[in-house]
């Protein structure tokens, strides 16, 4: 049984690559309706939704259950939020960054969109900086780009940070 839903999965995988998202949309469902326990199906298949064919809502379920079948999923709550930032829910979307970050306290993308939606229900510009300044500390370059977008500061932060990890690893040498 989990074979044939592996079988279905992996065909999935090589649709998607080949840009057949419908179809692989409809081998991910199969391998799931085959093991209702496929966390990767789930999450694969809510990301194809949500990233090319612009089905927000059906891609929160998919990341819904991808958290009920495993609470500690990084990937479910980052994409989950994500989404909720694509319907405007930001509200809804803060918990579900501040949770990848307590799972994975080094997911950039939770601090850079989690900033992003801060920015959006205008919070204290203390936090969102804090944020965004995370981001690049973490390697996320595009987090500068929305500093210096929001408050001009962004590609400075970017490039002391750049410089002292230029020279960190010329010390090492």
């Amino acid at each position: 049984m989990k074979k044939k839903a592996n079988d279905y999965y992996l065909k999935a995988l090589q649709n998607n690559v080949a840009g057949l998202y419908p179809e692989a949309v409809a081998d991910y469902t199969r391998a799931i309706e085959i093991d209702s326990s496929h966390i990767d199906a789930y999450l694969k298949r809510g990301i194809v939704r949500y990233k090319i064919l612009k089905q927000y809502e059906l891609s929160l379920t998919d990341f819904d259950v991808a958290i009920k079948i495993d609470p500690r999923c990084v990937a479910a709550y980052l994409h989950r939020g994500i989404v909720k930032c694509h319907l405007l829910k930001f509200d809804d979307a803060i918990p579900d960054f501040d949770r990848t970050i307590e799972l994975d306290p080094n997911e950039e993308r939770a601090y850079f969109n989690r900033g992003k939606g801060r920015y959006m229900l205008k919070y204290d510009e203390k936090d969102i900086r804090a944020d965004l300044e995370k981001a690049i500390l973490l390697h996320a370059s595009y987090a500068a780009d929305m500093l210096e977008l929001f408050y001009g500061s962004g590609q400075h932060i970017a490039r002391e940070h750049f410089k002292s990890n230029v020279k960190e690893k010329s010390e090492e040498k």
